[in-house]
């Protein structure tokens, strides 16, 4: 069984080695660690160099800066063939098992179709202490319609398998519209495949001052800033915006049902059918602020 870890690095120096040791004390040792480093101007290279002396199943290549969203995809471009293939951050912390159960939920599926892994994460500050918070518990939709709506596990909990990369590969970040990787990646998987939530955190998700994507640990102010940003009319109709260009790459193989859900997201600010729909079918629905929020934003066409 080949498995490749896919890391992007950027600026790393302060915690890319203790990384990278987690990863080298898996109890299911990776077969590849490939890493892109998305133009780093620190000790990073230094680090990297250190690692592939002593490691041959190491490998990096250094890259003009695309940003992470760019850069992993990248990497899962270019990465070559395994049975399976995890996304990573370069300073997070992975507990000495996420692998081996990981493979070992993906192992139980039909091999057949694509599959992807999510995990749950202990979220920490700089020094891994951890941070009270309910983020990590917050991700937990596996089912299409959600996906489309709302946030999904972090990419660096993710494993999916051959299959998917096939999938994931079609979508042209150069060319369609997008935000981040995870997100596409859940949502694709999601369309022609099955996700899979481990509920056991498996990761330290650290959380310090140069997270080029990161969480805020306390939800009433990650609520406030939504609130905000949303009410401001700073939305920028991202969810019907990734709807649409789904459709454009994947709508004339995309099964029916999920076909009608891309539509019903991507069109409901010019068809009123949607629009009620979004509001009213329970396959959208969720628990507490979230759900309020999203109708706010449904009925002001700013999703």
């Amino acid at each position: 069984m080949k498995i490749a870890v896919l890391l992007s690095s950027y600026n790393g120096e302060k915690y890319l080695g203790e990384q990278l040791d987690s990863l080298i004390n898996q109890s299911l040792r990776p077969s590849q660690i490939i890493i892109r480093d998305d133009g780093s101007t620190d000790g990073t290279f230094a680090i990297l160099d250190r690692y592939c002396r002593e490691y041959d199943f190491i490998s990096y290549e250094k890259g003009e800066n695309l940003k992470p969203a760019k850069s992993f995809m990248e990497l899962i471009r270019k990465a070559p063939a395994a049975d399976y293939y995890a996304l990573c951050d370069q300073d997070d912390v992975w507990f000495p098992d996420k692998l081996k159960r990981a493979i070992m939920m993906l192992e139980k599926e039909d091999q057949e179709v694509p599959l992807l892994y999510c995990g749950r994460f202990v979220l920490t500050d700089e020094k891994l202490s951890p941070m009270e918070s309910e983020v990590s518990s917050l991700y937990s939709y596996t089912d299409f319609a959600h996906s489309l709506l709302y946030t999904t596990s972090p990419g660096c909990t993710m494993v999916f398998n051959n299959k998917a990369k096939g999938y994931i590969i079609r979508y042209d970040m150069d060319k369609e519209y997008v935000i981040i990787h995870d997100s596409i990646i859940h949502k694709v998987v999601a369309m022609f495949g099955k996700v899979i939530l481990d509920e056991e955190p498996m990761m330290y998700y650290r959380q310090h001052g140069n997270n080029e994507i990161g969480l805020d640990g306390n939800i009433i102010k990650a609520n406030i800033k939504r609130i905000k940003r949303f009410l401001g009319g700073k939305s920028q109709k991202t969810r019907s915006k990734t709807a649409k260009s789904l459709l454009n790459v994947y709508g004339a193989d995309c099964p029916k049902d999920k076909h009608d859900l891309l539509e019903c997201v991507a069109f409901y600010d010019e068809n009123r059918k949607y629009q009620k729909r979004l509001l009213k079918d329970k396959c959208f629905k969720v628990e507490g602020i979230n759900y309020i929020l999203f109708r706010i934003l449904v009925l002001l066409r700013y999703i």
